[in-house]
């Protein structure tokens, strides 16, 4: 039943423009999510490409020894998070922390078992954890797609 106050025009004027107001800020959280997803994947492939000079504007140093895996492993972690971030239209909600996850999971995966295979940086871990990772994405893979 409406009172007099619902059929007043202030009182629907006041009511729509608190709705517009939630529709802009929805809209603009959109916005800050996917220039923040796409910021952190930009860092994440400057990483993965040129940690050298990622390193010297960062940290103004060079990296030694173990900095080029951990700035690798680092650019990895920002795409995967950068793709987990992404609003996507056509799918779930759950789909995008799937393809964060698995974009996660076969770039460490691959990323320490190159390390193995190319370098002398091999600890007990590192081929215990290149299985692990190849056999969290291919689960990821089954589960999802």
């Amino acid at each position: 039943m409406e009172t007099e106050i619902d059929r007043s025009p202030s009182f629907r004027r006041k009511s729509s423009c608190q709705c517009v107001s939630s529709c802009e800020k929805t809209m603009l959280q959109k916005y800050l999510i996917m220039t923040a997803a796409w910021s952190e994947i930009v860092g994440g492939v400057a990483f993965l490409t040129a940690p050298n000079v990622v390193c010297r504007l960062l940290f103004a140093a060079t990296r030694e020894g173990i900095g080029l895996p951990i700035g690798r492993l680092a650019g990895v972690a920002l795409v995967a998070l950068g793709i987990a971030c992404l609003p996507l239209r056509l799918a779930g909600p759950h789909l995008s922390a799937v393809l964060g996850l698995l974009a996660y999971n076969i770039g460490v995966a691959v990323l320490l078992g190159r390390l193995g295979l190319t370098t002398t940086l091999r600890g007990a871990l590192l081929w215990p954890l290149v299985i692990l990772h190849a056999v969290i994405a291919a689960a990821l893979l089954a589960a999802s797609f």
